[in-house]
């Protein structure tokens, strides 16, 4: 009997360290998914903020070089206001040569009259004040457009980046990206804004260039989606060209386009690419852009990039 009992005591020990085990294991278990999540959402986090970097220096990009892709835009045009020596002038003459033939008992009604009259009069002239302005659609061109800089809108978009990347900074740290590409992307800023404010378009566009030119290496940092990293690689270099196209630096442009023609080949030898139609038209545009350079036309070369970069938004 005592032999049976030193065995349930022994099972029962033995149960007791397999669930002390399997708590120990599900713990474990649950920190490790609940790591594995954070991280996921990290990562979403991050990718979701590196798309904002992309559209917002894009956008600033053109607006350095007072380039606008929308094919309409409103235009305000000011509308002659009315003259008082108009009708509306002879109407009220009309209407007091009138009232005099009134008698005396009729004043006050002919005074309200009057009044009734010169309130309507100014409710029609301050509607046609307020109406003095006619809105229309008008074409956007490529051809036409004047290519002085926004630097109104440059000034606010600027600080929206700065607004941004205090928390964009903490999240990369997180993922362990290179403390130097960081700190650089805050000098480069800094020198950034100071060429907004002294209204330097060839230095502004540099520069707003080589900020772009971090974003292939922040993506990669943490992602491994090789089609994305070498889309951004691709619009990193074809930015880099505009931004020297002005300079009278050919031999860069060339290089610039050269290196993103390697990295769209990179991305069409991808065979799981589902955008190959958009991914090919991509690359004829890119070879197209590339024989622009020695024809030395800044407005086909600013067209036909519109061309590109339209369709690299597209992959």
């Amino acid at each position: 009997m005592e032999i049976l009992n030193l065995g349930d005591f022994i099972m029962k020990k033995v149960k007791k360290y397999i669930c002390y085990l399997l708590i120990i294991g599900s713990v474990f278990i649950l920190s490790g998914c609940s790591n594995h999540n954070e991280d996921e959402y990290l990562k979403a986090k991050l990718k979701s903020e590196i798309e904002y970097f992309d559209s917002s220096i894009s956008d600033m990009l053109n607006k350095a070089n007072g380039l606008n892709f929308q094919n309409y835009q409103i235009s305000a045009e000011k509308v002659k206001e009315q003259t008082s020596d108009g009708g509306e002038s002879q109407s009220s003459q009309n209407g007091g040569s009138s009232d005099k033939q009134q008698s005396s008992g009729g004043k006050n009604s002919s005074s309200q009259e009057s009044n009734s009259n010169s309130s309507s009069n100014q409710t029609e002239q301050d509607g046609n004040k307020q109406n003095n302005v006619r809105y229309k659609m008008v074409e956007n061109n490529i051809l036409t457009q004047d290519r002085t800089p926004d630097w109104d809108t440059l000034t606010t978009d600027i600080e929206s980046i700065y607004s941004n990347w205090s928390v964009v900074t903490l999240d990369l740290y997180k993922q362990n990206i290179d403390n130097q590409k960081i700190l650089s992307f805050n000098t480069d800023l800094d020198d950034l804004t100071k060429a907004i404010k002294d209204k330097n378009k060839p230095q502004t566009l540099i520069l707003l260039a080589k900020l772009y030119s971090y974003i292939p290496t922040y993506f990669s940092g943490f992602s491994d989606d090789q089609m994305e990293i070498n889309l951004y690689k691709v619009k990193s270099n074809v930015f880099n060209a505009y931004a020297l196209i002005e300079q009278n630096n050919s031999t860069e442009v060339k290089r610039q386009l050269q290196l993103a023609e390697e990295s769209m080949i990179a991305m069409m030898n991808n065979m799981e690419n589902k955008k190959e139609y958009n991914l090919n038209k991509a690359y004829i545009l890119l070879k197209d852009l590339q024989n622009t350079i020695d024809k030395n036309d800044l407005d086909i070369f600013y067209l036909k990039y519109k061309n590109l970069v339209e369709e690299l938004d597209v992959l």
